[in-house]
């Protein structure tokens, strides 16, 4: 061919080669349209935090930040009917151990262990006493923790109380639940002390009270006398009695006057006006979801709140919760339940016109039959015999085999008692971790 020669090119080649740079095109906008940077990890809040949502790439696999919702979008989005004043805010789903409405209890570990904690002594009001100076509590807790304390100074007028117990990493609860094994038994520690990983005081949520005698001795309140105005008016403070006297069989804990669990006003205000424990709270509010309008809770002059349900979507790493368009008429919250999904809380004191106050339910009916558990209806600790603290192991069968554990040799017997309740055990792992080593380790 002469090079002043030009050649021909077949017009369907050209309109191939169109046709495949078209494509190209298209494929490129959709996935940088989709790009969710994710950011870096950093220390994990005490409250849930939503998903960054910058437009920064993230290094490595560029697959890494593409939202998979862009795919399969979740329910808030799909339906497109969200009231104006509504929006949607991504949590990523590990945020549900975190927030200050978390269920620890025999059954469901703490996920956090010492965030946003702050030192009590450095951060208390004159009218809080602690047993030293080295006790640490998250910080939310701060201030309603010294307005509680202040209100009972001002009604009682005593100084005595003390917190004696607040936050307790892993380790701490461990060492308590060997040393009550040892000094009190099997039986009555699992009645009052959580196995460690298990226990309230692990989120920084919770603290014991005490008070001084006249010896100078530190007691434990009773919820008797003037104590007793503590737990009559806790919830005006956002706290909660944790373990109430009638509750012993869905808490898995004996009644403990002195120990308190902060949850926020609008929920110590229902659960403790309702005589709700925790766990028929978390479990009950289930049924009061953002399209049914929520639960309201209404206390006059004093506030009001709709609190709502969104359960974890499982098929992706985070979860779309609707919340107010403007957060400074609605302020909200957003508090994992440790379990399955988040609890949204929006204070609509300022905005009569709020989507959710018109349709928000006031009912509560909640079957709490699925949560009781038996270890607890027929167990007395002040009964508790000699032979139930037993340590040198000769009495080791009696207990395991005795009904409150749950357990028996018998096969036969374990499979009745299944069938009539589950026990804490099912879920905690006690025998390899917390009583075979400490016979192994020489008993006394």
């Amino acid at each position: 061919m002469n090079k002043n020669e030009k050649a021909s090119v077949p017009s369907g080649f050209l309109a191939m080669i169109v046709l495949l740079i078209f494509i190209a095109g298209i494929a490129t906008m959709l996935v940088s349209g989709h790009n969710i940077g994710t950011g870096s990890a950093g220390k994990a809040s005490a409250s849930p935090s939503p998903v960054n949502t910058s437009s920064d790439t993230p290094s490595g696999n560029s697959l890494d930040g593409l939202d998979s919702r862009a795919v399969a979008p979740n329910a808030f989005e799909e339906r497109s009917n969200l009231p104006s004043d509504y929006r949607t805010i991504t949590y990523l789903n590990e945020d549900i151990g975190k927030g200050n409405l978390i269920l620890v209890n025999y059954r469901y570990q703490s996920m956090i262990d010492g965030e946003n904690l702050v030192n009590i002594y450095d951060n208390a009001s004159s009218s809080v006493g602690v047993k030293d100076d080295n006790m640490f509590i998250n910080e939310a807790v701060v201030d309603p923790m010294n307005n509680f304390f202040d209100s009972f100074e001002k009604a009682n007028g005593k100084t005595s109380i003390l917190i004696s117990s607040s936050y307790r990493s892993k380790d701490d609860q461990t060492k308590i639940y060997r040393d009550s094994v040892k000094n009190t038994g099997e039986k009555s520690t699992a009645y009052y002390v959580s196995v460690p990983g298990y226990s309230e005081h692990q989120t920084g949520y919770a603290f014991d009270t005490a008070a001084y005698n006249y010896e100078g001795e530190m007691i434990e309140l009773d919820g008797e006398g003037d104590y007793s105005w503590l737990s009559e008016h806790c919830q005006d403070y956002g706290f909660i009695l944790r373990y109430p006297d009638d509750k012993c069989n869905i808490t898995s804990i004996g009644y403990e006057a002195w120990h308190f669990r902060y949850v926020g006003i609008p929920h110590a205000t229902f659960i403790m006006e309702h005589k709700l424990c925790l766990e028929e709270y978390i479990e009950g509010i289930k049924a009061y979801t953002f399209d049914k309008g929520g639960l309201l809770i209404d206390k006059g002059d004093k506030g009001k709140w709709v609190a709502f349900y969104v359960p974890k979507l499982d098929a992706f790493n985070n979860t779309d919760i609707p919340v107010p368009v403007d957060s400074n008429t609605c302020p909200y919250t957003v508090s994992g339940n440790n379990i399955d999904g988040f609890i949204v809380t929006v204070d609509v004191t300022k905005d009569a016109q709020n989507s959710l106050l018109q349709k928000a339910r006031t009912d509560w009916n909640f079957d709490n039959s699925t949560l009781i558990i038996a270890d607890f209806e027929d167990y007395d600790p002040e009964k508790e015999t000699e032979t139930d603290s037993d340590r040198d192991g000769n009495n080791k069968g009696n207990w395991e085999s005795d009904p409150f554990w749950g357990e028996s040799d018998s096969e036969a017997s374990a499979e009745s008692d299944a069938e009539n309740y589950e026990s804490r055990f099912d879920y905690v792992d006690y025998y390899d971790d917390y009583n075979e080593d400490y016979y192994a380790e020489g008993g006394e």
